[in-house]
């Protein structure tokens, strides 16, 4: 099986105030953390959800974002509760649900706390996901190509000499370290989206990438690398030579790629698509 990330935010405050979601607007502007509910996706989520509901939602986005890596300590339940805006009793609803669900372990005592499951677990819950919401997968690659599409050829017109500069350092990621090829994909299309000066067209970008959680194996994901390297390449020269149509190209055949990755990889493990 390939594997690849395509999540990555840290985010920096958020408040749920009863029943509100966490928006983009709430986090720092240079990076989001999208906001997911433990089933189900934004489409599919019931305005009935409890904040306990949404506080779980928003940790299962700390996950599959990468900001939570499998067997990391989440926050104390103080700064996860003064950071959700909601009280610990309801964060330890929230942490619950997320134990049922398989995400984290939670052990108890002096040194206790909840963490993320190793990683064949979190595989594990990526394979349910799938099977429930295999029907919806084409309709977020549709989205995610008009999103970004439309911001590569932004970013080719619009971008600075600075900017260029940034999105060469993302795509310098991948000669680093194998914990940067963690983040790699995603700190490069952050840079791309920065330089289309559109914030709703990133924002966009942000809420559909954390929609579509794809587990991680670092070695295949490093096999993998090469080839998303290479699109990258592809994107970044474009970009540099502000050639607009064939930036908005480059991009449409990295997301083709990546849709078919994901086909592969259901395929894998027995998930049905619609």
């Amino acid at each position: 099986m390939e594997y690849s990330v395509f999540l990555y935010s840290k985010a920096s405050t958020g408040t749920i105030r009863g029943m509100k979601f966490v928006t983009p607007e709430t986090v720092e502007a240079s990076r989001y953390s999208s906001f997911v509910p433990v089933s189900g996706s934004p489409a599919t989520r019931k305005l009935t959800d409890t904040a306990s509901d949404l506080a779980a939602g928003f940790i299962r986005s700390m996950i599959f974002s990468g900001e939570l890596c499998p067997g990391d300590w989440l926050p104390s339940g103080r700064e996860l509760a003064e950071r959700l805006g909601i009280s610990r009793v309801t964060l330890r609803l929230g942490l619950k649900a997320l134990e049922g669900a398989g995400y984290i372990v939670t052990s108890r005592g002096a040194h206790g706390g909840s963490r993320v499951c190793e990683a064949e677990q979190i595989l594990h819950c990526w394979t349910d996901w799938m099977h429930r919401n295999a029907d919806e997968l084409e309709d977020i690659f549709e989205f995610r190509t008009n999103v970004e599409t439309r911001i590569a050829w932004l970013a080719a017109k619009r971008r600075t000499k600075e900017e260029l500069r940034r999105i060469e350092a993302a795509d310098a990621l991948y000669l680093e370290t194998r914990a940067s090829l963690f983040h790699w994909d995603v700190e490069f299309h952050d840079a791309v989206a920065r330089a289309a000066h559109s914030r709703r067209l990133e924002k966009a970008m942000i809420a559909v990438r954390g929609e579509l959680f794809l587990p991680v194996d670092q070695a295949l994901h490093e096999h993998r690398a090469a080839d998303v390297h290479t699109f990258h390449k592809a994107i970044l020269a474009t970009v540099r030579v502000q050639d607009s149509p064939a930036a908005a190209e480059a991009m449409r055949a990295h997301i083709e790629d990546m849709r078919e990755m994901v086909h592969r990889a259901m395929t894998d493990s027995g998930a049905t698509l619609a």
